[in-house]
């Protein structure tokens, strides 16, 4: 049997020749598609820990970043500058119970003494501590890590604490900064990642890891990696793919110079192909026995089949898993195309799910360099706004603010909304959909309004959507809002878009309650514009920028016409009512790059960089017009709100930061006593004051 096989017949020629179109083909290609993925996946690990790197990256600089302005933001409180002990260690100790990473405080004089300490017994070498924290402060670093007797690691952070007049140095504050949120930042961070990540200081120690049981790296952060790329080495004899990413790459201001180790055992990487080359081994061996019986018998018949296998194979090694390899038989190669496209089902999915887990990756880091780089308030809210409406492909979305004071939630920012309804929605807890999820704390999916039962117990009549999705904004346990976005079309979200958009809320909530806490150092309680303090000092900053590049810089001064009749007719609640709406319509009707303001009582400021007199008359006009049109109403009474405003221009006008405030309220009186409900710009007939009445 073997002789006749094997002679060089028709028969055994053509035998010989399906057998290697039947074989070696396959083998190629499967080895070809092994390699393929392979280098796929190492590809996608390296994207995958390079969008980690960022978004770890950006965390970290985020946590010491706000921590060195909050600490900046303690130095110039006047109970910090006041030095005096016990306000300062009982206000030290109420700082430490509400923010843990403070590890320990204290207060340094100029004379190099302790003034204050949350730990009286604690020994310090003031001295020391004094030198490190003013060359520090000049060179604008930050301290190495040092590792407690508890074995836990911390930095140290100062804050240079001058007079009043900003001519003199009181003082330094010091912190020591417990790192505990890099590890927790780490292991929220790598909560569904099967990678493993460490950060090394400059030294190489490692500071931070992601599980107790992750694997040391034996490196430095000195030590030359190429973090473009993945590399395999080896750690306790188990190979590894590694990309570590040094924190100087991404050229943030002071940052540490730190390593990011983000590592994965190379089982675990490359589990799928390893199944696919398994399983490719043992369809060859099947395919084997089966081509040598059926090639005796069943030559031409095989070809057909075999043809057909080839071709999907080669669909896969160009990583086209889309195509169909049907079955062109009942028998075993059919059998053998039916697995072979299973394998590709599989290898698809495994795709779509490595690309979903990418973009997702992808559209965090997105919102996570807006936490890094903004902390305007309506700037960030729009921002987050765009970007979930765009990655959720969403027809219609809003961003809802609770105010705890009223127990209300409006709307701060909306797209595809009416500008009425954005304005006038109001809901209480409990009503509609955003006030149910405020009050029930739950994110709510409504595949169908018109089919869910559930859904119409809590629905508003005017609500359309055919789906919609609302999550709570929660930050450190705290409710802050919604987040929420629709389509008209039912089902037309699926179950991974509900898990994108809750990480997408969970991190805009983060963002809103940083841009919150340092909203509410520099704005006015009540109207929520920029307090008179802020505004003095970006004035400063403006006055200096413009006289840096030669440029214009206007201001605007406006106040409420017999604001004081109104209050004593209606009352001051009504009266705050209008300070805020009208703080509301001034906030619209100005730039982005505008920065207004409450000067005091119900006078509003407007700095207006970059432009003259003239140039400022017409967001002056715009404002005088947007709050005169306004439909105020008292009891369902109409009631006229008109402002008058003065503009005055530096350099043109005034030649100091006293000179131009003081032109721009003769401005402001010139209006005021000539008709009141008119913007003036100053001219030097104004110096005149007119008599108060």
């Amino acid at each position: 049997m073997i002789k006749h096989i094997i002679k060089p017949g028709i028969r055994a020629r053509l035998t010989l020749i399906i057998l290697l179109i039947s074989l070696l083909p396959l083998t190629f290609l499967g080895h070809q598609a092994y390699d393929y993925q392979k280098r796929i996946i190492t590809e996608e690990v390296t994207a995958s820990h390079l969008e980690l790197s960022n978004t770890l990256a950006h965390g970290i600089y985020e946590n010491l970043e706000f921590t060195r302005r909050l600490l900046n933001a303690i130095g110039m409180l006047e109970a910090i500058k006041s030095q005096r002990r016990e306000v300062i260690e009982d206000f030290f100790n109420a700082l430490m119970s509400q923010f843990a990473f403070f590890k320990l405080m204290y207060l340094i004089d100029s004379n190099r003494n302790i003034v204050a300490s949350s730990d009286p017994n604690t020994k310090l070498p003031a001295d020391w501590l004094y030198s490190k924290a003013m060359q520090r402060s000049y060179q604008g670093s930050l301290s190495e890590v040092f590792k407690s007797d508890d074995g836990a690691f911390y930095m140290t952070l100062e804050s240079v604490i001058k007079s009043t007049q900003l001519h003199s140095i009181n003082g330094v504050l010091i912190t020591e900064v417990n790192l505990t949120s890099i590890r927790d930042l780490l292991r929220t961070a790598l909560r569904n990642s099967r990678s493993q990540c460490l950060i090394l200081d400059e030294a190489g120690t490692v500071i931070a890891r992601s599980s107790p049981k992750v694997h040391t790296l034996e490196i430095t952060a000195a030590e030359t990696i190429d973090s473009d790329l993945t590399k395999l080495k080896t750690i306790d004899g188990e190979p590894y793919l590694i990309t570590a990413v040094s924190l100087k790459k991404f050229d943030f201001y002071q940052a540490p110079n730190w390593t990011i180790v983000l590592q994965i055992p190379e089982k675990q990487a490359f589990f799928a192909a390893d199944r696919f080359r398994e399983r490719i081994t043992r369809i060859l061996g099947l395919t084997a026995i089966i081509s040598i019986i059926l090639a005796i018998l069943l030559a031409r018949g095989f070809t057909a089949p075999l043809a057909n296998l080839i071709s999907g194979a080669r669909h896969i090694s160009r990583g086209d898993f889309d195509q169909q390899t049907v079955p062109l038989s009942n028998d075993e190669i059919g059998d053998l195309t039916r697995t072979f496209d299973e394998m590709r089902i599989n290898l698809r999915e495994t795709r779509a799910d490595l690309d979903y887990r990418i973009m997702q990756l992808s559209t965090l880091y997105e919102v996570g360099k807006a936490i890094s780089s903004v902390l305007d308030f309506r700037k960030l809210q729009n921002m987050i706004l765009e970007i979930v409406v765009k990655v959720i492909k969403a027809e219609k979305g809003s961003l809802m603010l609770l105010d705890e004071s009223e127990k209300i939630l409006t709307i701060g920012v909306a797209i595809g909304l009416s500008e009425e309804v954005a304005r006038d929605t109001r809901l209480e807890i409990g009503e509609s959909v955003a006030g149910w999820v405020v009050k029930t704390c739950q994110p709510l999916f409504v595949r169908n309004t018109q089919s869910d039962k559930d859904f119409h117990t809590i629905k508003k009549a005017h609500i359309r959507a055919g789906t919609l999705m609302c999550v709570p904004l929660l930050a450190k346990d705290k409710l802050l809002g919604t987040l929420n976005v629709s389509r008209s079309e039912p089902d037309s979200f699926s179950d991974k878009d509900f898990e994108l958009f809750v990480n997408l809320a969970n991190q805009a909530a983060i963002a809103i309650d940083n841009a919150r806490l340092y909203r509410y150092a520099v704005t006015d309680e009540m109207t929520r514009l920029y307090n008179h303090r802020y505004f003095q000092q970006r004035l400063d900053e403006e006055l200096q920028r413009a006289d840096r590049y030669e440029n214009f810089i206007s201001l605007i001064i406006l106040d409420v016409d017999h604001f004081k009749s109104f209050n004593d007719t209606y009352g001051h609640p009504e009266g705050d009512r209008v300070l805020k709406t009208v703080a509301r319509l001034i906030e619209k009707n100005v730039r982005e790059v505008d920065i207004p303001a409450r000067y005091g009582g119900e006078e509003f400021v407007v700095i207006c960089p970059e432009k003259n007199g003239e140039g400022s008359l017409t967001p002056a006009e715009r404002i005088r017009s947007a709050i005169e049109s306004y439909d105020f109403r008292i009891d369902g009474k109409k009631i006229q709100i008109t402002v008058s405003l003065g503009v005055a221009c530096y350099p043109d006008q005034a030649r100091s930061k006293a000179e131009l405030i003081q032109k721009a309220d003769f401005a402001l009186y010139y209006s005021k006593h000539h008709g009141r409900n008119q913007a003036s710009l100053y001219n030097p007939i104004m110096n005149r004051q007119p008599e108060q009445g």
